[in-house]
C-alpha cells in the first residue's frame, strides 16, 4: 500500500514542539508497513532553503522518500514565500497553490500534526486522514472565552490578549475548518487524546497510545527524593506561569515553611518573564530557574522531585506529564479534558478543576508531607506501571495508526 504524508515541521528550522516528534516517530516506523511517500506542505516554502534542502536529504536518509516534484516547487520558492500579515492572510490560498504543483499517486493520504491545510486539497482525490495533538478549534464559544478571561491576560506590549484569541478562533479557525470539513470531509479524524476532539465538538478516533517516551527515562525511577517542587514546559499563560507564584504561596502558608521550586524552560516573552518575577519577589518565594537545558539535566532534575505542578490550560496530551510519570514524579493538574482523558484513575496524577489553585495547593501539600515510601507506593502501583509500559514504544502508537489507516483504507 502507499501512503503519502502531507506536513511541514519535518522540515522545519528549529524544534517543532511534541507534535513534530511525534510525527517524526510515528512516520519512520510506518516506512516499515507502507510504501511512503513524503509532501512538503505549503509553509515549508517560506523557510531557509538550504535548511529545508539538509532536512529533506536527512530525512530521505531514514527511508522516508521525499516527492521528487518538491524540489521543483523549492525552485519556484519565491512565489510561495510569506511573511508576517501576509502569511496569515494568505496561507490557504498558498496552500491550494502548492497542492496544485503535487501529483498524488498513493492510496492514502495522511497528515500526523493538522499543521498543514494542505492535506484537504492534496486529498480531493484520494482518502486521506489526519491526526490531531491539540483542539482543532474551540466549539464552545462561551465556555472558550470565560476560560481566556481568566489566564489569558493583556501584554500591552504587543497589544494582544484574550480578545486576540478568542477572535482568532471566532472568526478563523472556527468558520474556517467547519467549512473546509465539510467541503472536503476527511475519512477519518484522530487524536492523541479525547480531550481534542471533545474541545472541537468532532467524532473521530482516539489514538491508545497517543504519545510515548524514551524508556531510558524507566531507569531514574526510585532513585530517591529531594525536597523540591518541579515545573518546566512552554512558560507562557498557555501552561499557567503566572498563577504558578500564587499556587506556591498557598503551599507555603499550608505547610507553614518555605518551598523550593524549580524551573526550567523559555519565556514566551520579556513582559510575562516580568510578571512572573515580580510576583516571586512580592512573595519572598524560593525559586531556582534553571533556563533551557539538556535532557539529561531536565529528567534528572525531575526524577528527584517530590511533585511536578501543571496548571495548564492548553494541551492536548501532555508529554510533561507522561515524561514526569516515566521518572517516577507525581503531578497535580488542572483537570482540563485532555488531562482527564488521559490521566484519570491514575493515584500518583491529582487533578483538580481548572482555575482551582486552593485544590492544588492542598493536593500538593498531601505529596509534600508523605515520606519517599509513599510517593514510590503510588508510582509505582500496578495500573500506572501497565500505563507506562504502554506509552514507553513509539511502536505501539505507529501500530495505532497503522490499523486505523488501514480500517479507512478498504
Amino acid at each position: 500500500m502507499k501512503l503519502g504524508i502531507v506536513y511541514n515541521n519535518f522540515l522545519a528550522p528549529k524544534f517543532a514542539g511534541g507534535g513534530a516528534i511525534h510525527s517524526y516517530e510515528v512516520v519512520k516506523r510506518l516506512s516499515k508497513f507502507f510504501n511512503v511517500v513524503y509532501y512538503p506542505s505549503s509553509p515549508v516554502f517560506s523557510w531557509n532553503r538550504e535548511i529545508v534542502l539538509q532536512r529533506a536529504k536527512e530525512i530521505e536518509r531514514e527511508g522516508i522518500k521525499v516527492s521528487p516534484e518538491f524540489y521543483s516547487i523549492l525552485d519556484d520558492q519565491e512565489k510561495f514565500k510569506v511573511r508576517g500579515i501576509k502569511k496569515f492572510l494568505l496561507s490557504d490560498k498558498i496552500a491550494r497553490e502548492v497542492s496544485k504543483r503535487y501529483t498524488v499517486d498513493v492510496d492514502f493520504l495522511y497528515e500526523p500534526d493538522h499543521t498543514s491545510f494542505d492535506i484537504f486539497y492534496l486529498g480531493k482525490s484520494t482518502k486521506f486522514g489526519l491526526t490531531l495533538h491539540e483542539p482543532l478549534f474551540y466549539n464552545n464559544s462561551l465556555r472558550y472565552l470565560r476560560r481566556l478571561i481568566k489566564f489569558y491576560k493583556f501584554n500591552p506590549y504587543t497589544g494582544k490578549g484574550f480578545y486576540t484569541r478568542f477572535l482568532y478562533n471566532e472568526l478563523y479557525s472556527k468558520p474556517k475548518y467547519k467549512r473546509i470539513l465539510k467541503k472536503y470531509k476527511p475519512t477519518f479524524i484522530a487524536a492523541v487524546s479525547k480531550g481534542s476532539l471533545e474541545e472541537s465538538g468532532l467524532e473521530g478516533e482516539v489514538l491508545f497510545p497517543g504519545n510515548a517516551f524514551d524508556s531510558e527515562l524507566l531507569k531514574l525511577r526510585n532513585g530517591g527524593k529531594e525536597d523540591y517542587i518541579v515545573f518546566w514546559s512552554r512558560l507562557n499563560q498557555d501552561k499557567g506561569i503566572h498563577e504558578i507564584p500564587d499556587i506556591i504561596k498557598r503551599i507555603q502558608s499550608k505547610l507553614s515553611k518555605k518551598v523550593k521550586l524549580i524551573l526550567m524552560g523559555r519565556f514566551f516573552d520579556k513582559y510575562n518573564e516580568r510578571l512572573f518575577w515580580n510576583k516571586v519577589k512580592k512573595y519572598g518565594l524560593n525559586v531556582e530557574y534553571l533556563g533551557f537545558v539538556s535532557k539529561e539535566r531536565l529528567y534528572d532534575t525531575v526524577s528527584k522531585a517530590k511533585l511536578l505542578i501543571y496548571p495548564t490550560h492548553v494541551d492536548g496530551f501532555s508529554l510533561v506529564v507522561l515524561e514526569a510519570l516515566a521518572v517516577g514524579t507525581p503531578v497535580v493538574a488542572y483537570g482540563i479534558p485532555a488531562i482527564r482523558s488521559v490521566y484519570s484513575g491514575l493515584s500518583a496524577v491529582k487533578i483538580v478543576k481548572e482555575f482551582d489553585q486552593e485544590d492544588m495547593s492542598r493536593k500538593a501539600c498531601e505529596i509534600l508531607s508523605s515520606t519517599e515510601e509513599d510517593i514510590e507506593e503510588i508510582t509505582n502501583e500496578p495500573k500506572l506501571l501497565d500505563f507506562l509500559k504502554l506509552h514507553s514504544s513509539w511502536d505501539n502508537v505507529a501500530n495505532a495508526i497503522k490499523n486505523i489507516i488501514v480500517k479507512y483504507s478498504i
